[in-house]
């Protein structure tokens, strides 16, 4: 008997080194079971912040897509205020809105129906052999015309208001920034080149959809329509000059 045991003393029991315990196995359950929570609750904040962000980005979707809608609605009712004069028929039909807005008959029956003139008084045409056949109204009117046939007016307006392309509103002879960073002047060589040549030139801040007229306004015999919305064109500027005008006069002799 040794002398703690002689006076009473215990002592506590020690563990064997590299002995196994009971504890051991609860700090292992723990730590696992610590570890599986975190990667539940990580888990379900990814789907939670994945939902609401998913819900969330279909509002600011559907917000977006009504605003455009109002817009569009907006340049509708203009254009639909700028085409109420012309008529699809005899019985005064509003034409429909597009691109092609209406043809040259509906601006011939237009005319026939607002402006009716006798035969034996009509104007006679100027006329060549070979060549194009000059309108007899002035050509800044004839493009007036062909501004809402041609269906320009579906994306540029005349009143200097918004639209999908440049406003004609004070266009001629003011300085035109282009995507490529360039400043030009809209003399008549960028206004020719604008209307048959679309997507040589593009007007910064404006998307390159304008459709090719070469086939309508190209060539000789369609010179004076080409000429005629130019001519509209600056009409509707306070700075037209020699430079930004056709070489074709606008009014005949």
């Amino acid at each position: 008997m040794s002398h703690d045991e002689r006076l009473g003393i215990e002592h506590p029991i020690r563990p064997v080194p590299g002995a196994h315990n009971q504890r051991d196995d609860v700090d292992a359950s723990g730590i696992i079971i610590v570890g599986i929570t975190m990667v539940i609750v990580v888990v379900v904040t990814v789907l939670f912040t994945s939902a609401y962000y998913h819900h969330y980005r279909h509002e600011l979707y559907f917000k977006r897509m009504s605003t455009v809608g109002n817009w569009v609605a907006g340049i509708k009712h203009r254009q639909m205020e700028q085409i109420e004069p012309h008529y699809a028929n005899a019985a005064k039909t509003k034409a429909t809105l597009g691109i092609q807005l209406a043809m040259d008959a509906v601006v011939r029956q237009y005319q026939a129906l607002q402006h009716p003139k006798p035969k034996a008084k009509t104007a006679p045409s100027a006329k060549t052999a070979s060549g194009p056949v000059r309108p007899s109204e002035p050509l800044s009117v004839y493009g007036k015309q062909l501004y809402a046939s041609l269906g320009c007016i579906a994306c540029h307006t005349v009143d200097g208001s918004a639209g999908v392309g440049p406003t004609w509103k004070n266009l001629a002879g003011y300085p035109v920034k282009l995507t490529t960073g360039k400043t030009v002047t809209a003399d008549y060589k960028f206004l020719r080149t604008m209307v048959l040549y679309p997507g040589k030139m593009i007007v910064a801040g404006f998307p390159n959809i304008m459709p090719n007229y070469g086939a309508k306004l190209g060539g000789k015999k369609n010179i004076y329509k080409l000429d005629a919305i130019i001519w509209y064109i600056n009409k509707l500027s306070n700075k037209s000059s020699k430079k930004t005008q056709p070489p074709v006069p606008d009014k005949a002799g």
